[in-house]
């Protein structure tokens, strides 16, 4: 007679949690921004790639749990402009930043920050609401603009990237 398996408890594991909200957070707000880098639409360029990244305009370092997972705390860049651009170009950075807060959040990075010092403790339960919360956006595929560029590789990426295509 084969002895009957008790049934497995799922244990809450912070970090793979932490890893999906972060997934939902950057999908949402690249979808919220259609897939386009701000910093070069306010450029009067035009970048939209399946592959721009999604910035903390707070960093995670000081939202903490609370701003981390916030979609108003994000903006669309492209990996030019997230990596290099941001590093070599601070001054320029915060004048758009200043600019695209107070046009499509409607409040100055100060007053974004202030809102963002509450302490949240992660628990299985705020996973849960967090998530809830990303997945009312609208998360969907069907979401993607016209002219977006999807590259297959991170090779073919940067090779259209210099080439200027993305």
């Amino acid at each position: 007679m084969k002895k009957k398996k008790k049934p497995v408890k799922k244990v809450f594991s912070k970090s793979k949690a932490r890893k999906e909200l972060h997934m939902l957070w950057s999908q949402a707000v690249r979808q919220r921004d259609r897939y386009a880098c701000q910093w070069c639409a306010h450029d009067g360029k035009v970048n939209v790639n399946l592959h721009n990244h999604a910035h903390h305009i707070v960093s995670r370092a000081l939202s903490g749990t609370c701003g981390s997972f916030d979609i108003t705390n994000g903006v669309t860049l492209c990996y030019y402009c997230h990596i290099q651009r941001l590093k070599s170009e601070v001054d320029e950075y915060i004048w758009f930043r200043d600019k695209w807060l107070k046009e499509n959040v409607g409040m100055s990075y100060v007053e974004m920050r202030g809102l963002m010092t509450e302490v949240v403790k992660f628990t299985e339960e705020y996973y849960e609401e967090r998530k809830k919360k990303l997945l009312s956006n609208g998360l969907r595929d069907d979401n993607r603009p016209e002219n977006l560029v999807v590259c297959k590789t991170h090779g073919e990426h940067m090779k259209n990237h210099r080439r200027k295509k993305c």
